[in-house]
């Protein structure tokens, strides 16, 4: 593989981190960012999610934000092959592992989860596949993600065999009344994934996703019954439900 002195930079995503201070605060940065929106890294995107679009929103919120996801996407379109990319990734990835060992050394108990794309998605089948080599290279990190990138302008549909036998991947198919049909069609074929499916509220949720032979449940911190963040830890660790792939889960946009 080729070596490259560029690096990947992680965000501090309070929902998802795996190690929380006392002072509930974030200890490790787990989880990778790109830019929103088809004219960057998303060309999966519905009109329901890019008009909704929490991590777009905080882009224009924060140029601190922006100017991380877009130096991450730079950085791995600069590098251009599967090779290079997947160099990039796992430097990033080890980074994140060497801190999981500094704070187990220390007497933290965490989970090794890693978030792919709190904001962003698969932007290309060469990137997609830099993942499925990062993730097959380390088995004790679980990862997680969910993507639109089953439809659009980029094919990343052969990511889904790369990954379909990696039991350290959680793997979220994000739908909604726009994309439903290539939704549906994707998990005929790769039963294993599982729906992230956002509709204006949970009783719609329930009324739109297909159905599957696998629980059901509303994001509990979307629907309020669980802080984003405490020193306890954040809502996704201490939930469990997407990173251990636990069934289909429904996000609301109204949050009711």
């Amino acid at each position: 593989m080729t070596t490259t002195a560029t690096t990947l930079r992680r965000s501090n995503d309070r929902k998802v981190t795996n190690a929380v201070t006392a002072g509930a605060g974030v200890k490790i940065a787990n989880a990778f960012g790109l830019p929103s929106g088809k004219r960057y890294s998303c060309p999966g995107a519905t009109s329901v999610c890019e008009e909704k679009c929490y991590a777009g929103n905080l882009e224009n919120m924060r140029p601190a934000v922006r100017s991380l996801v877009l130096g991450n996407l730079e950085a791995l379109q600069a590098a251009g092959t599967v090779d290079a990319m997947a160099d990039l990734l796992q430097a990033m990835v080890d980074a994140f592992r060497k801190d999981c060992d500094n704070a187990t050394r220390k007497g933290w108990t965490i989970k090794r989860a890693f978030r792919i794309h709190w904001d962003g998605d698969f932007f290309s089948t060469d990137y997609a596949m830099a993942w499925a080599r990062v993730i097959a290279a380390t088995p004790d990190v679980h990862f997680w993600v969910y993507t639109r990138s089953f439809t659009g302008t980029v094919d990343v549909m052969p990511i889904f065999d790369a990954m379909a036998d990696r039991s350290n991947l959680s793997f979220y198919l994000s739908a909604d009344r726009d994309n439903v049909t290539a939704a549906v069609a994707a998990r005929k074929v790769y039963p294993w994934a599982r729906w992230a499916w956002l509709a204006q509220t949970f009783a719609d949720g329930l009324a739109e996703m297909p159905a599957s032979d696998v629980k059901r449940y509303a994001c509990p911190e979307n629907a309020g019954r669980i802080e984003l963040i405490t020193p306890k830890g954040s809502a996704c660790i201490r939930c469990g439900i997407c990173p251990d792939a636990r069934g289909d889960v429904i996000f609301s946009i109204g949050k009711r």
